[in-house]
């Protein structure tokens, strides 16, 4: 752990800086009928020896990927991280680094920014894309917020039923606060179907959200949806699996208007489910639409290339009235992070990740359905993810079973899909191996 010291000497110069002669004067402003008369009841002070060993133990209270074989998925995903990322993104100037308000300063980290978009745009074909936003939920919200200002239909979204859960509450407590309408396209399949979503669409809509590959790991129709979405004059906003665009065609090449995508994947660990990154890709006529910032690249006085924060559409920088959003940050070291990862796994290494995670996936969903408790819960095509559906109606002592035994077997489903019940997500990245697939098989038939 990082070793932080507070000498005497230290709050004593501190005092002297802010002109207070002791810590109690800091209190003063509280009357002294509320002030606590005794000391906490605190256990005594530990020595280091004793505090490590400590938080040692109560951290391997936690199950992890590091300590049990992980299956999970829905958002957040166990890819093998090359160490050349730590490596970089450890560096003090990056990991100490706060806003490059003034670019003299920072072109560093302006730099990486502006590549960072530049991966993210070859990435997904669109036009543009910003810095960087908090994680794939808010992602998803500020690509609906932005197809409901570009279309000037404030009024209705159309949202798969497919979409992850999470992504979904989020929305609909943004919608909470400005009174927009959220209409839910049931996946009964394990995806919409294309006529389901055109009943639901109308000239009201201001866009269309889909998943792609979806939350059961599924691949949606997402040009004939895209067609549809056109057609009545709304938008389609499409969330992404980063890894997946090794081999599945790019949403610019589908037909979506906004792309956006929790970043974890590329390069960030699991982190107990954050902080992570929001990424967003748009056509670049809706660029002063767009949420976040956005670095450029341009040439100073002396024509040395160099970058600026060329839009910063929020309300500290302009009109509140004007703002496109309330979101006040970037992601700037996971964005770093993702940079990294796309930079040194290149084209071919995208692609081949890709394919073990279609690979390994089909073998573990045939090992999981060959026996006859188990059966895949759709028959539609999956990525790295599937549906697997308890015969016995069990899920909840199966995994606890699995987790004994060394194992992650996947996510309940039943808590948002109530007809999923006795359904369990299972995710395979190419970390997973035969034996591990194996193992567990094995673990659950017992």
């Amino acid at each position: 752990m990082p070793y932080f010291y507070n000498t005497p000497e230290d709050q004593q110069a501190m005092l002297a800086a802010i002109g207070a002669s002791s810590v109690d004067e800091l209190f003063d402003v509280i009357p002294a009928e509320h002030r606590l008369k005794r000391p906490l009841a605190l256990p005594p002070a530990l020595s280091e020896m004793e505090l490590a060993q400590q938080l040692g133990a109560l951290a391997a209270k936690n199950d992890h990927a590091g300590s049990k074989v992980c299956f999970l998925g829905g958002g957040s995903y166990d890819h093998f991280v090359p160490a050349v990322v730590d490596a970089l993104a450890g560096r003090g100037e990056f990991y100490t680094s706060y806003t490059p308000y003034q670019p003299e300063v920072a072109q560093g980290n302006l730099q990486v920014m502006f590549e960072y978009q530049t991966l993210i745009c070859e990435l997904t074909g669109m036009d543009v894309s910003n810095a960087s936003l908090y994680d794939g939920g808010s992602a998803a919200a500020e690509g609906v917020l932005l197809a409901m200002s570009v279309t000037g239909r404030p009024g209705k979204v159309v949202v798969a039923g497919s979409v992850n859960p999470e992504y979904r509450q989020i929305l609909e407590t943004y919608f909470e606060c400005i009174g927009a309408h959220l209409v839910t396209v049931p996946a009964a399949s394990g995806i919409v179907r294309p006529a389901d979503v055109a009943a639901a669409v109308d000239s009201d809509t201001a866009c269309v959200l889909l998943q792609h590959p979806n939350f059961f790991g599924c691949l949606e129709d997402v040009a004939a949806i895209s067609k549809i979405a056109h057609d009545a004059g709304a938008l389609l906003v499409q969330s992404f699996d980063p890894i997946s665009l090794g081999l599945l065609k790019r949403p610019a090449d589908l037909g979506a208007d906004v792309a956006v995508a929790e970043g974890q994947s590329l390069g960030t660990p699991m982190l107990y489910g954050g902080p992570y990154l929001g990424i967003m890709a748009c056509k670049e006529a809706f660029v002063r639409r767009m949420p976040g910032r956005i670095a450029g690249q341009t040439v100073d006085r002396r024509g040395r290339r160099c970058w600026v924060l060329t839009l910063q559409t929020r309300e500290q920088h302009i009109r509140r009235e004007k703002a496109t959003s309330n979101i006040c940050t970037n992601q700037g070291l996971f964005a770093l992070r993702a940079a990294i990862y796309l930079a040194q796994m290149g084209p071919q290494g995208l692609k081949e990740t890709a394919e073990l995670c279609v690979r390994k996936a089909a073998y573990a969903k045939q090992q999981l359905t060959a026996g006859s408790r188990f059966s895949a819960a759709f028959s539609q095509p999956t990525f790295k993810e599937f549906v697997i559906r308890d015969k016995q109606n069990r899920v909840a002592d199966l995994l606890k079973s699995a987790s004994a035994a060394g194992y992650l077997a996947g996510i309940p489903l039943g808590k948002w899909y109530p007809e999923l019940e006795d359904c369990f997500l299972v995710t395979v990245t190419e970390k997973r191996t035969k034996g591990e697939i194996e193992g567990l098989t094995r673990s659950l038939n017992q």
